[in-house]
């Protein structure tokens, strides 16, 4: 995953890793750097410098700069003060959702989760916690498996993508492979319900929650109420089936 930008890390040459490594490590430095100050603490030529910051994105080292700047300004306008959990949170109709999606749980043969990150773990959280009451269930945040080609032959496959963000790249890759897959639903948990992850979705459920992030790539975005959703989710599925 690119922290800066749609870039693909693999494709860069080794020079241009060592110049994003120092970058990533030192964002707080970079509003306050010339493209020859980035150069010189990295040990590589300032052209290597302009050729990674066109790949990431940006016309000009300073539209990158102002990227950061601003990123940095938002980060400062988030309190520090945790916010209780609270209902409000949500649409007046989530349990009704709710409900729909414990239906379409039961009436699935294969039940898949899916997320990188602190998702990824609550994946696993929902995941085992459906096994418990019963269902095919399990979780799967190695997006570098071809999971579109295991469900070739199965049919009725639910899939449940978790995403703060809404933008998660390895996810929007695997929805994507699974759209065309007539076999396959596809619901998602995000709190943005314009994203991709929710466009490529058919079946979404979304609550309101302030993103917080620290060094901009940290997300330390509260993950209860996702936690909420998923657990609900499952009283729901065993109310219903047993």
């Amino acid at each position: 995953m690119s922290f800066f930008g749609n870039v693909d890390f693999q494709k860069l040459t080794y020079t241009e890793r060592t110049c994003y490594s120092y970058l990533r490590d030192n964002v707080d430095k970079i509003p306050y750097l010339r493209v020859r100050d980035i150069a010189l603490e990295s040990h590589v030529g300032t052209s290597s410098v302009m050729r990674l910051i066109h790949k990431m994105g940006y016309d000009s080292y300073t539209d990158f700069k102002e990227y950061i700047i601003d990123k940095k300004e938002l980060e400062k306008g988030i309190s520090n003060t945790a916010i209780p959990f609270s209902l409000d949170i949500f649409s007046g109709d989530v349990e009704q959702r709710l409900d729909n999606l414990a239906q379409r749980v039961i009436e699935s043969d294969n039940i898949i989760f899916t997320g990188v990150g602190s998702s990824g773990l609550i994946c696993d959280y929902a995941a085992r916690r459906l096994a418990g009451v019963g269902i095919n269930t399990f979780s799967f945040s190695d997006v570098t498996y071809p999971i579109a080609s295991k469900l070739q032959n199965t049919t009725n496959t639910l899939v449940i993508a978790l995403s703060i963000s809404g933008e998660t790249n390895e996810i929007i890759e695997v929805l994507t492979s699974l759209r065309s897959n007539k076999d396959v639903y596809i619901s998602s948990i995000t709190p943005k319900i314009n994203s991709s992850i929710a466009e490529l979705s058919d079946f979404v459920l979304t609550y309101r929650i302030n993103e917080h992030r620290i060094n901009t790539h940290y997300d330390l975005t509260s993950q209860l109420p996702m936690v909420y959703l998923t657990e609900r989710l499952t009283d729901l599925v065993y109310q219903r089936s047993h």
